[in-house]
């Protein structure tokens, strides 16, 4: 349910910023797509069934962990986290057409950024039946945090750059080096663990693949939409990537990491 929860939440994702990217003003300030008008319902009619289906997995996972909850424990967190984010989308829903509130745009990505993350936590969490291991987490929770504030003004700045507002974007380029610090950290000190590596690498790729299409969009004059939903979607991957370092061993920052750079007590 996890897995199937994290597959539904990219497309609901892809599904909407496709919508929104391709999405115009005309004169009088109405919305205006410029999909063919078969593929805009397709696409319509696939974000509202994936949707749906969410609902029914949040619904399943509370039943479950209700009847199970002497088991399932380690399942609690993250179905919170996705009836939580499921809700939320579900009372922002009627007020996505349109694009009428930037804060409504913002609110929706975020959500099923959370949504996404949450599903995955509980697929690893289910996978290896306990909770995540404790210990200095700081870093990882800041950049968890940051990366929701990068996507976050990211969401702004495209539902601004419709109504001819482009400023936004250097905010977003801002946010994104506050949040490289702080996973170029967690990926540099993972890749040095021999049980971590193998993660730690693949995701820096991903990271590195999301930092040459987002310099693309940035020299680009007329971005490509499909560029745009490539972009957004791999910022995705990278989340589901960044719970799954959540889930390993405790975090240790550079200066910690004594076995790894050799720094040890002197004996008394």
């Amino acid at each position: 349910m996890g897995t199937a929860g994290a597959a539904l939440a990219l497309v609901i994702l892809g599904a909407s910023v496709l919508l929104r990217l391709t999405t115009e003003f005309d004169p009088s300030g109405d919305p205006v797509s410029t999909l063919p008008r078969s593929v805009e319902d397709a696409v319509r009619l696939t974000h509202r069934i994936t949707a749906a289906s969410v609902g029914l997995i949040a619904i399943a996972l509370t039943v479950m962990c209700w009847l199970h909850r002497a088991t399932l424990s380690h399942a609690f967190k993250p179905t919170a986290g996705i009836v939580g984010a499921t809700v939320l989308l579900a009372v922002i829903g009627p007020l996505t057409p349109g694009y009428r509130y930037a804060s409504v745009t913002i609110a929706n990505v975020v959500a099923g950024s959370i949504l996404l993350m949450a599903c995955w936590w509980l697929r690893a969490c289910s996978a290896y039946g306990a909770a995540p291991s404790k210990g200095n987490n700081t870093t990882l929770i800041v950049a968890i945090v940051s990366f929701l504030l990068h996507i976050a003004t990211g969401a702004a700045a495209s539902a601004l750059h419709t109504r001819g507002m482009d400023g936004l974007a250097y905010v977003h380029i801002g946010s994104a080096i506050l949040f490289l610090f702080t996973a170029g950290e967690i990926l540099w000190v993972r890749s040095s663990q021999p049980t971590e590596s193998t993660l730690a690498n693949r995701l820096t790729g991903v990271l590195l693949l999301q930092i040459t299409l987002g310099a693309i969009l940035m020299w680009l004059d007329r971005q490509p939409v499909w560029l745009g939903v490539v972009h957004a979607l791999v910022s995705q991957i990278f989340a589901a990537g960044l719970v799954s370092v959540c889930l390993q061993t405790p975090f240790q920052s550079i200066g910690e990491v004594d076995h790894t750079w050799g720094f040890h007590d002197a004996p008394d």
